[in-house]
């Protein structure tokens, strides 16, 4: 679910910045993965899986593409503060310990998208991949 978040976070910059239709897909983009549902302009393709990935009907500009990369990472943050806060601010064990847990995941991920690397072979489903980091430092340099 929080790959899934993480995804919506690089569709909704696209959605409020351009014209653009996204297809957020959790695993990779292909004819057995149908569109499940839609909000607006947001059309998922979900499956069950702890990699996501996501399309667009247009090709972005320079600016467009930094938002919508940095999207997911914001996302992926912001959840980890919210999250967080949360847990501090909670009495209740069970709910305290599944707001620390997923903080924490939401932490580690932004994290591992946001430095600048190719993924590596052990990350099965990214391998050879570029990180939204990565993406983001290419972008800028030109």
């Amino acid at each position: 679910m929080f790959n899934l978040l993480h995804e919506v976070g690089h569709g909704i910059d696209v959605i409020v910045t351009s014209n653009s239709h996204v297809h957020i897909y959790l695993i990779m983009k292909g004819e057995d993965n149908k569109e499940n549902s839609n909000f607006g302009r947001l059309h998922f393709h979900i499956r069950w899986s702890y990699i996501g990935d996501v399309y667009l009907d247009t090709e972005l500009d320079k600016r467009l593409k930094v938002i919508a990369l940095a999207g997911g990472s914001l996302m992926s943050l912001l959840l980890a503060f919210f999250l967080g806060f949360i847990s501090l601010t909670v009495s209740q064990d069970q709910l305290r310990l599944l707001s620390d847990w997923t903080a924490s995941f939401n932490l580690i991920q932004f994290i591992i998208t946001i430095i600048p690397i190719t993924y590596p072979r052990w990350m099965k489903g990214y391998n050879g991949l570029a990180s939204d980091g990565l993406q983001l430092l290419q972008i800028f340099k030109g």
